[in-house]
C-alpha cells in the first residue's frame, strides 16, 4: 500500500476542508484538468456550474480508476473557476465533498480565472494521487 500523510501542522489553520501538506511514497498519478464534457466530449451542464462540477468529479473518478487509484489516494486538487463568486465557490466545494475524503483530504487550490477552453466551461479540476 502507498504510505501518504496528511498534514495540518500548528500555526497553520486550514479555510475549508483541505490539508496544508500532504506527502506520499509510491507511484505518481498525475491527472489532467478535468472539465465538464460527457464520454462524447458534449458540454454537460451549460450555465449550471454544479451539474458541471458532477460531472467534473465524475471524470476524474475515471481517470484515477484508470490509474488504479481512487479519492482515498488523492494528495493534491487544483480547482479552477470561471469568474469565481462566493457561490459559485459553494457549489463546487459541495459537490468535492461528496467525492473526497474527509478523514484525509487533500491538499487543495481554488482559483478563479477569466476563462476556460471553451466559452460554456465553468469549472476545471486537476489531481496528483499516489498509489503502490
Amino acid at each position: 500500500m502507498a504510505d501518504k500523510h496528511f498534514v495540518n501542522p500548528p500555526g497553520l489553520k486550514p479555510l475549508g476542508m483541505y490539508s496544508n501538506a500532504a506527502c506520499g511514497r509510491g507511484t505518481m498519478v498525475f491527472i489532467a484538468g478535468q472539465v465538464a464534457v460527457d464520454a462524447e466530449g458534449k458540454i454537460v451542464g451549460r450555465g449550471d456550474i454544479e451539474a458541471q462540477a458532477v460531472q467534473v468529479f465524475e471524470n476524474l473518478k475515471l481517470a484515477l480508476g484508470a490509474a488504479g487509484a481512487t479519492f482515498e489516494d488523492v494528495l493534491k486538487l487544483t480547482i479552477f473557476i470561471k469568474d469565481l463568486t462566493p457561490a459559485a465557490r459553494k457549489a463546487v466545494m459541495g459537490v468535492r465533498g461528496r467525492y473526497i475524503s474527509h478523514t484525509n483530504p487533500p491538499a487543495a487550490t481554488m482559483i478563479g480565472i477569466d476563462q476556460l477552453v471553451e466559452e460554456d466551461l465553468l469549472v476545471e479540476v486537476e489531481a496528483v494521487a499516489v498509489v503502490e
